[in-house]
C-alpha cells in the first residue's frame, strides 16, 4: 500500500508517529551527550584538584602534636645553636604557623629560651 492510497487521517497519524519517533531518538541522543559532558566535567574537576598545590600553615601536622612534644622538638632544635630564626626552627621541628609561635611564646615565658631582636630579625636560643 502506498501513501497515495491512504486517507488524510491515516497520513496525519503516520506523520505524527514518525515525528514522535524522531523526537524520542533526539531526546535519547541529548541524554547521552549530557551524561558524557557530566563525566568529562567530573574528570576535569578531579584533575584540577589533584594538580592543586598543597596548602601551607594550619595543616594537620601542626595541630596533631601535643604541646609537650612541640616544646621538646623546639628545645632539641635549639641545642647547640647560637641563635636561629623562626623559619630555621620550623624547618627543623616539622611544624609552623600559630602552633610554633605559641610554643615559642610559652618557652620564653617559662624562661627556657631567650629571644633577641625584632620582627624578622628575631632569633631564639636556649636560656
Amino acid at each position: 500500500m502506498s501513501l497515495n492510497e491512504l486517507s488524510t487521517e491515516e497520513l496525519v497519524k503516520e506523520l505524527q508517529r514518525r515525528k514522535s519517533a524522531e523526537v524520542g531518538e533526539l531526546r535519547r541522543q541529548i541524554d547521552e551527550h549530557k551524561k558524557a559532558i557530566r563525566e568529562l566535567e567530573d574528570r576535569i574537576k578531579a584533575s584540577v584538584e589533584a594538580a592543586a598545590p598543597a596548602r601551607r600553615g594550619r595543616g594537620p601536622a601542626s595541630s596533631s602534636l601535643p604541646a609537650g612534644e612541640r616544646a621538646e622538638r623546639v628545645l632539641t632544635a635549639l641545642e647547640g645553636q647560637a641563635g636561629i630564626s623562626v623559619a630555621e626552627i620550623s624547618a627543623k621541628v616539622g611544624f609552623d604557623g600559630p602552633s610554633l609561635k605559641k610554643t615559642l611564646e610559652e618557652l620564653v615565658a617559662e624562661r627556657k629560651i631567650n629571644r633577641t631582636g625584632k620582627a624578622r630579625g628575631t632569633k631564639y636560643q636556649l636560656a
